[in-house]
């Protein structure tokens, strides 16, 4: 049976913080804010005093550097061919966090082969103790790269719109990650939406989840359209204190949400637990048994 909690409750943390609060923000489709929610996350933990890395996964496509309007000379594409380590091709945001940046237009990075997933495994294990949250910006969809990121995380958050399309590629990431990567909660943000068409989003999207799988979603908030987030992605200014108030609402509702405590055993639990997954697992079919009855919002 699925659970839900529509409005997320804040708890204090009960054990102390020994390794990084890792989140893997990942979406069914592109286009729906992914990257620009990992950014707000990013800098609204900077804010709060935590040190953050962003780390680029959308290998072969990545453009947080981009949208920051940043310059990483090198990018994963270097480590993985051994020209460089992980803590060389980190760059400063300019935003009080730093960037890992992924490979942009490298069709060689989009199937990460299990020799290379070991070695990032050893690579960011190296690196976990300069951080307090790590957040992976994953590719959209159901890739290999998609399902190993995200398993190799502490905690998922899924970000969609109210595009059936959006929600039903949704339910499909959420599907695959349960059934072959035995990721069970789920934090959702609906994007470009007010807190009505939201509400029904998630109901939506946890009616049918409730019926098909044995998961834990989490509402944690909505951002409503506005003209303040398109003209800054625009002007590569993702910053801005004119966005709604209900970002800041959402990113407070993730960054405090109570950690999983069977999960925050640091980033080499997570990414061997991956690998023993990658392994096992079978290619995951995303139209079986897909349901039918998921339609747009009226």
């Amino acid at each position: 049976m699925t659970k839900s909690r529509l409005q997320p409750e804040t708890q204090p943390e009960t054990q102390p913080q020994t390794s990084p609060q890792v989140i893997a923000v990942a979406s069914g489709k592109g286009g729906v804010g992914k990257t620009f929610f990992s950014l707000q996350l990013a800098s609204h933990a900077t804010k709060l005093g935590k040190r953050v890395l962003l780390m680029d996964a959308d290998l072969g496509l990545a453009n947080a550097d981009v949208m920051l309007g940043i310059s990483a000379p090198e990018s994963i594409h270097q480590v993985l061919q051994g020209q460089s380590r992980l803590k060389d091709i980190i760059v400063d945001s300019g935003h009080g966090f730093d960037v890992l940046p992924g490979g942009s237009g490298l069709h060689e990075l989009t199937a990460l082969a299990t020799a290379q997933q070991q070695l990032l495994l050893d690579e960011m294990s190296a690196i976990s103790s300069d951080y307090d949250v790590v957040i992976i910006d994953t590719a959209a969809g159901i890739s290999d790269n998609v399902l190993y990121f995200v398993s190799a995380s502490e905690s998922t958050l899924i970000v969609l719109t109210p595009d059936p399309t959006s929600l039903t590629d949704a339910y499909a990431l959420i599907k695959v990650l349960s059934q072959q990567r035995d990721t069970d909660h789920f934090m959702v943000i609906i994007n470009q939406a007010d807190e009505r068409e939201a509400q029904l989003v998630f109901r939506r999207l946890l009616s049918v989840a409730d019926r098909y799988l044995n998961v834990h979603l989490e509402l944690m908030g909505h951002l409503q359209r506005d003209p303040s987030v398109r003209n800054s992605i625009r002007s590569q200014s993702p910053f801005s204190e004119q966005f709604p108030t209900s970002l800041a609402t959402a990113l407070d509702a993730v960054l405090h949400n109570p950690r999983d405590t069977s999960r925050s055993s640091g980033l080499r639990f997570f990414w061997q637990h991956s690998l023993r997954n990658a392994l096992n697992g079978e290619q995951a079919d995303p139209a079986t048994e897909m349901p039918h009855n998921m339609g747009g919002i009226r």
